[in-house]
């Protein structure tokens, strides 16, 4: 018997938007809020939710007569070590870094999806991705980094791609094998960076060279 659950995903600091929720075994799934509450259908009592996240410990929780789950993610360790790309294109340990920034691989990004930008949705803590249509050359997803500011009527993120002031469409073109680096900037940093232009956050891609 079906039966809805409702819960809330964060990790030890603030919720997260984003995460997948799924029925283990099924294609039942949905993603988390803004405000990182989700809403399931379960087809029964004996269902297993699987709560994923890229830079999180994937967690596994069974229903068992549950009607609320809160779920506390936890970040996976082994990505510290990491070098991603900085938002001065230089390289640096995850260990190192100060500012927010996470890292996408490329492998991540080859999910059925109409484009790249509609592959981000769920990806990455604070990327909010959704696609307004389906229609042919208009399936572009809207994203943003942390919610929206108020710096000008602008509200996406700066997107660079190998050093280069591009837009949404030139991003959902490209294609996850050409992606040698790929880093989302969602704090300050990007700001004091690029100016008012980072304000609403900074996407870094490097493409592959040769």
């Amino acid at each position: 018997m079906k039966k809805e659950i409702r819960g809330t995903v964060r990790d030890t600091i603030d919720v997260l938007p984003g995460v997948n929720v799924s029925v283990k075994g099924t294609t039942i799934g949905v993603s988390t809020d803004a405000n990182g509450k989700f809403i399931l259908d379960v087809p029964d009592d004996n269902a297993i939710l699987v709560f994923s996240l890229v830079g999180f410990i994937t967690q596994e929780i069974p229903v068992k007569g549950k009607d609320v789950i809160n779920v506390i993610l936890k970040v996976n360790d082994t990505k510290l070590d990491e070098v991603v790309i900085t938002a001065f294109g230089g390289k640096q340990k995850r260990t190192d870094m100060v500012g927010s920034v996470t890292s996408i691989s490329a492998r991540d990004l080859k999910v059925p999806s109409s484009n790249l930008t509609t592959a981000l949705a769920g990806k990455a803590a604070g990327v909010i991705a959704y696609q307004r249509s389906g229609e042919p050359g208009q399936d572009n997803a809207d994203f943003f980094i942390r919610g929206v500011t108020t710096f000008g009527y602008k509200t996406s993120p700066l997107i660079l791609i190998d050093g280069m002031e591009l837009t949404t469409t030139d991003l959902a073109r490209l294609q996850p094998d050409d992606i040698a680096s790929f880093s989302i900037f969602k704090d300050a940093t990007s700001t004091a960076v690029y100016g008012a232009r980072g304000a609403n956050g900074v996407i870094l891609v490097t493409t592959k060279q040769g």
